[in-house]
Formats: C-alpha cells, sequence, structure tokens
C-alpha cells in the first residue's frame, strides 16, 4: 500500500513538471528578434518603423483619403479609413512576422517583418 502511494506520488511529480515546462516554454524561448512596421502605398515604402515604438501614422492617398494606422503594445491595427467597406479595420490587430492588413481601395498595405523564423510557411504567407 505505501509503495502504491509512492508511485502516485511520483506520477503527480512528473505532471505537475510537465505542466510547468508547458507554462515556461513561450516565455523562456520566444524568438528575440526585432519586428518593424512596413507601410506600402502604390507598392512602394511609405515608412518603417520598429514595432516596440508606439506611434499613429496616417497614411494619405494623392487624393486627399487617409488610412490611420496605430501601433500600441507590440500590434499593429488600422484604426480608421475613408475607404467604403472599412474590410481593413475590420481584420483587426497583427503582431507576428509575416502577417499584413491590406486596403485595396487606397493601395495601402502592412506588413510586418522580422529577423526571427515566421511561424507560417509559404502556402499560408
Amino acid at each position: 500500500m505505501l509503495q502504491k502511494i509512492k508511485y502516485d506520488l511520483l506520477i503527480i511529480i512528473c505532471i505537475c513538471f510537465i505542466a510547468i515546462l508547458f507554462i515556461l516554454y513561450p516565455i523562456l524561448f520566444s524568438p528575440k528578434g526585432t519586428a518593424y512596421v512596413t507601410v506600402y502605398q502604390n507598392g512602394a515604402v511609405y515608412c518603417k518603423y520598429p514595432l516596440a515604438d508606439d506611434r499613429t501614422i496616417s497614411v494619405t492617398d494623392e487624393r486627399g483619403y487617409y488610412n490611420l494606422l496605430l501601433i500600441n503594445n507590440a500590434t499593429v491595427k488600422m484604426s480608421d479609413a475613408e475607404c467604403p467597406d472599412k474590410l481593413c479595420i475590420k481584420q483587426g490587430a497583427i503582431s507576428k512576422n509575416g502577417e499584413s492588413i491590406i486596403c485595396l481601395p487606397h493601395k495601402v498595405v502592412v506588413q510586418i517583418s522580422s529577423e526571427e523564423e515566421s511561424d507560417l510557411d509559404a502556402i499560408t504567407n
């Protein structure tokens, strides 16, 4: 009976250890590359900023229409736009290497690039 309790305790300790590893793994082994937000308009680079810098960027096209980008807490989102469908705003915030926000009416592309390897593969990128 005493030996059965020892084995039960050993199994419980192993399960707790594995659970702690699952919790700490992303914290200890997360990539440390510097990420940048690159904004393209009409296929040309409009501006490029570090993702770590909190700022608001206004992108205005030749007709005077604008897109308002918000970089905050290492995420980027389109906070306002003068396009009719507002799909770029509905895409939400992005934060990972290779993700992008696209506004077709204003020909604006917002993309995150980094030295770290992307979580996305060639098909989903």
